[in-house]
């Protein structure tokens, strides 16, 4: 009876430590989206969904003159996925404001960040024209989930490259 019984319990205990990996390394976010501008013109985006699905779009060349937008729609993996989950997770809790900036420089870039869960949307948006300490180490945090997409897409070819003129 021992022989029957112990397997069983053994491949339900199994099923259960596998179904909780999975949901544990499902991101808390539907969606996190970035997009970063200079005085209305996009200097770059991208989006990565629950699922792996990712879009990318990058500039390249000064927005102020002829330059090219190179866009990349690929696939991310769980690690992947749980390596910007977890950069999502370290940004503070209570978000610095660029209202509140003391140290202010115009005409910098500025962007937002947009995390989008099963109970809505919360919009981050950033100003790289603060100076502020804290608020500097905000953004560096922002930048650096810019570069880790970024490093991402750049291993996808181009699905779509557009070429501005002006």
């Amino acid at each position: 009876m021992l022989r029957i019984i112990l397997p069983a319990v053994l491949m339900l205990l199994s099923a259960c430590t596998a179904n909780q990996r999975i949901a544990g390394a499902t991101p808390a976010y539907r969606t996190v989206a970035f997009e970063i501008s200079s005085w209305g013109r996009p200097l770059g985006n991208w989006e990565v969904s629950r699922d792996g699905a990712a879009r990318h779009m990058r500039t390249d060349g000064s927005v102020f003159s002829d330059h090219r937008r190179e866009h990349r729609e690929f696939r991310i993996d769980d690690a992947q996925l749980a390596e910007l989950a977890a950069a999502v997770k370290a940004l503070p809790a209570r978000r610095p404001r660029e209202g509140a900036c003391r140290n202010y420089a115009t005409d910098m870039p500025y962007g937002r960040l947009q995390l989008t869960d099963d109970a809505g949307e919360e919009t981050i948006r950033f100003d790289s024209g603060c100076f502020d300490a804290r608020y500097q180490a905000f953004v560096a945090q922002l930048r650096a989930m810019d570069e880790l997409v970024g490093g991402w897409a750049e291993r996808h070819p181009a699905t779509r490259i557009e070429d501005i003129r002006y």
